[in-house]
Parts: C-alpha cells; structure tokens; sequence
C-alpha cells in the first residue's frame, strides 16, 4: 500500500483542545479518526481521548487482513461507545461525556468508514467531491429536506446541536457506513466541525492530488483558523493522498493529541537510510507509548 498521510490539531480561540486525531498504519491497512469532544458538556476532551484509544486498541488487534470492514468499524465505534460512558462514571463526581467521532479504514484500494455527529469525511477526486458524510444534526435534516440550502448551514442557529454521538445516554448511537474504491491522488479528509465551518467547501476542492501534503494541511488548519476569528473552534483534520495498492506499508504511527503533521510513505533502497529510519520510526512508537 502506498498512501501519504498529514495532520493538524490546533487550539483555536478556546481554553483546550477537545479534539483527539488518530493516524495507524499495519501492513497493508491504515486507520484514520477524528474526534471532537462536546464541550457543551463535562469532559468533553475524556471522551474523545477515551473514543480514539479504544479505536486505536481495536485496529492494532486485528492481527490480519480486516475480513469485515464495515462491521468492524461499526462494532469498534459501539464500542468506544461504552467506554466513553464508563469512564465518565468512574470520574469523581460522575459526568457525561460526549464526542462526535468519525473513522476510516484504507485497505487494499479501499476505503470504509463510519460516523456520529457532525465531524466529517471527505472523498476528494481531480477537485470534484465524490462524497462526504452527513452530518446527525437538525440542520443537516433540513438541508436534506430540502428546507436550507448547503451554504446556510454554517450560519444556521442551530448548527452547532448534535442528534448522535459517542458517550452520553447507555444506549449506543446508530452508526452510518459507507464505502468507496480508490483511485491514484484521491484524498480523504476528516476533520472536526471547527474546520468546516469555517472553509468553504470548494477551498477544499482545491487541495490538490500531488504536492506537499503537509503543508497543504497545515495551511488549512492557518486559514479556518483566521476566518473564524475571535471564536474559533478547535480545529483538526486528517488527511491521506493515495497513491497505490502496492506493497504494504510497514509502521505504525499514532499522533496522540498533540498539534502535529506525519507523513507515513517513506520510500528508501539504501540500507543505511533504511537502518536510521527503521531507528527514528522505533523511537516514534516508544515516544507515543510514553505519552499514554
């Protein structure tokens, strides 16, 4: 498999950032996820945290090939579900934490994911969007209904009401699937609200299928952050440019929730340069393990 992968969490105008990323590879399968917590409710960065290890345990148990990836997305994320509603019963007092989440499964030249709430995937091919999630909101339902149009939904009152998320009620949210194949210099963003809300759709159009991914993301993240000042969200994506079904990739990257950018193809035929960057990758995994 052959992907290039970049990502970005920034602050925003807030006092924390509730936003959690997450970016794993295995041999011939990647994993990508958003998560934003609610910060209309306590804990909002527990539950998010919460949400993406327990999807990040549930990818890197899979020891083989996914035989089933739309169940196993569903089921990881059911279960992220509960673990987000017993971590916030074990907090002192009990709280109820909520996030939206959204994650993707690459595989071979496809792509899975699943969804609730209102982070978003986009399916980016040559500057035309193939597909993109629809986000569990009211005005989402709207929009479907044919009440508003896509261009109001940034500015709709109740745009920031979620009707699905992980956390909260016992009960486990109803999950949304769906797939596509992929071709060469397709792009997959997901991302958090704070993104979206603040760049119109068709900047995103522009991100081109070559070029410098990660200062493609990091530009991103700069500009919805300046456009929705002084009450800028947190802002986060995650963004993979696929390049082929070749060999499998080999690492295993996990971002964790710091600001920060990775590109996961490394292409070498030295084996000096291979020995020092199988040397810096091990010294990335045991920094990520010392971080939890």
């Amino acid at each position: 498999m052959k992907a290039l992968t970049a990502w970005s969490s920034h602050l925003g105008n807030r006092s924390s950032n509730q936003d959690r990323c997450l970016v794993l590879e295995k041999p011939g399968r990647i994993l990508l996820a958003v998560a934003d917590g609610m910060g209309g409710h306590a804990r909002g960065d527990l539950a998010a945290e919460v949400a993406v290890q327990s999807l990040r345990r549930a990818f890197l148990a899979e020891r083989g090939q996914i035989s089933e990836p739309r169940a196993f997305l569903t089921a990881a994320l059911q279960k992220a579900h509960r673990e987000v509603v017993c971590a916030g019963r074990s907090e002192h007092p009990p709280v109820t934490p909520r996030t939206t989440c959204v994650v993707c499964l690459v595989q071979g030249d496809q792509a899975w994911w699943a969804h609730v709430g209102d982070s978003r995937l986009y399916l980016l091919r040559s500057g035309t969007l193939v597909t993109r999630t629809r986000d569990h909101t009211p005005v989402e339902e709207l929009l479907q209904n044919g009440v508003i149009r896509e261009d109001e939904l940034r500015s709709h009152p109740l745009r920031n009401s979620v009707s699905r998320c992980l956390g909260g009620m016992a009960r486990p949210p109803e999950i949304a699937s769906d797939q596509s194949r992929l071709k060469p210099d397709d792009i997959l963003l997901l991302c958090s609200d704070g993104l979206w809300s603040a760049i119109p759709d068709q900047k995103l159009l522009a991100i081109p299928g070559y070029g410098d991914l990660d200062r493609i993301v990091r530009q991103l993240t700069a500009e919805a952050e300046t456009a929705s000042y002084p009450q800028s969200d947190n802002i986060s994506l995650v963004c993979l440019r696929w390049l082929s079904a070749g060999k499998p990739a080999t690492t295993a990257i996990d971002p964790g929730p710091a600001a920060s950018r990775r590109k996961t193809e490394k292409k070498t035929t030295d084996p000096i340069q291979q020995a020092k960057d199988d040397i810096h990758r091990a010294m990335l995994d045991y920094a990520a393990e010392m971080k939890k």
